[in-house]
């Protein structure tokens, strides 16, 4: 993975906007009278669909192979697990969109982490 400072920088941001985004949608689609489970696979498709849409927009600025596997992955789960939180509580604004510009970040340092793991690379 891409070590220069743009390019973490860049990824740490799509990865962000990429969790805040797809938590705000999953909580807007889903409704406090949802079961759980369909809360969340509801969350997954609008996280992914949603990347699907932001992603060339992340591509282009900051290569494929960098953003397309942690942006993808912060979708889903961002997706999944802001609907089904939005099932069971009341969310504000805030809490959405900062949880999922955290859970953005989280994937993206487990993603480098399982990258330096795999590769047996040394930070």
């Amino acid at each position: 993975m891409e070590r220069r400072f743009y390019f973490l920088a860049g990824d740490a941001l799509s990865n962000a906007i990429m969790g805040m985004a797809s938590a705000w949608l999953a909580t807007s689609i889903v409704d406090h009278t949802w079961h759980m489970l369909t809360a969340m696979l509801a969350g997954m498709a609008a996280g992914m669909g949603l990347s699907l849409i932001l992603m060339p927009l992340f591509v282009g600025l900051f290569g494929a192979m960098e953003v397309m596997l942690p942006v993808m992955l912060t979708a889903m789960l961002a997706g999944m697990a802001f609907g089904m939180a939005d099932s069971m509580y009341v969310l504000t604004t805030l809490e959405v969109l900062l949880g999922g510009g955290l859970s953005g970040i989280l994937v993206l340092l487990l993603t480098y982490a399982a990258d330096v793991i795999m590769h047996g690379k040394r930070l």
